[in-house]
Formats: C-alpha cells, structure tokens, sequence
C-alpha cells in the first residue's frame, strides 16, 4: 500500500534531514543570545584520584630494581624465602582481613 506518491527511502532521508537542519540552532546564536554556558566542576574527591591516578602511572624505578633483583636471583637459583617471615605476613594480613 502506498500512502503517497513520496514512499522512496531517500525522499524521506531528505525530508527528516531537512528538518533536522532547521531545527538545530546555529552556534553564533545561542551565544549572541547571552545564554548561560555549561560548567563542570570537579570534586576533590576526583581531583585527588586523578592525582593518584597519575602517580600510579608513574614508573617506579627502585620497584623496577627490587624486581629485576628478585628475578635475577630466581633465575640463577640463589633465592632463598625466610619461612617464618613469609608465615608471619600471610597471618598478619588474613588477621586484618578479619578485622576490617
């Protein structure tokens, strides 16, 4: 069925598009016409993550070197682990972990 003689699909592009061009009011004129300007503020909650943020991204070179240490020592065999240490840091974090 064919409601007019204007059922082509580019027909009705250029309808909508012509109208939406009409419809959007030019740049010039919302400022010409005084009209209050958007403004974002941002909080010092995310001012401080953005801080943070960026230093994370930061290298870290003495961590760099402690790695590069660690893995040399794997890598030749001579890595040794103190035990006691490694228990004591496992119980001390699942004892904060129950308590936070």
């Amino acid at each position: 069925m064919q409601i007019s003689g204007h059922g082509r699909s580019e027909d009705l592009a250029r309808l909508l598009l012509g109208v939406q061009e009409q419809d959007r009011p030019s740049p010039s004129s919302s400022s010409e016409a005084g009209q209050k300007q958007d403004q974002v503020q941002i909080s010092e909650q995310a001012k401080e993550i953005q801080r943070i943020t960026q230093l994370a991204k930061e290298p870290d070179n003495d961590r760099a070197a402690r790695v590069e240490r660690i893995r040399q020592a794997v890598q030749d065999g001579t890595y040794r682990l103190d035990a006691t240490r490694t228990a004591d840091a496992i119980v001390r974090h699942a004892l904060t972990d129950a308590v936070l």
